[in-house]
């Protein structure tokens, strides 16, 4: 099994993983892609709707430089595939199944 770099293999820290699911929990439950204060992040108001999470979707991928992570919140898998640049990793999404830390997956059927 190959080890990923710079953390062991360990997997995200508990403080990062309580910072993914609060993010998740954020743009989630705000319904929105910029869940920000307009002072911060003006909107322009023509193209919001193409921000909006109503009602809620399947999944959002995410796409950071974090690293790579999978969230499960209200029925909705948020993904993030990492930053391709740097292990020239990524997700393969598929609906009926599990994604696991490894890349993994496990078909539900």
């Amino acid at each position: 099994k190959k080890k990923k770099k710079g953390g062991g293999g360990r997997g995200p820290s508990k403080n990062t993983q309580q910072v993914i699911k609060r993010t998740v929990k954020t743009l989630l439950d705000q319904g929105h892609l910029c869940p920000l204060p307009l002072p911060s992040c003006p909107i322009y108001w023509q193209y919001d709707h193409a921000l909006r999470l109503y009602p809620l979707p399947d999944a959002v991928v995410v796409a950071d430089r974090v690293e790579q992570y999978y969230e499960n919140y209200a029925g909705c898998d948020a993904i993030n595939p990492g930053p391709f640049h740097a292990e020239f990793s990524f997700v393969v999404y598929r609906p009926v199944c599990e994604v696991h830390e490894d890349g993994q997956t496990k078909s539900d059927v």
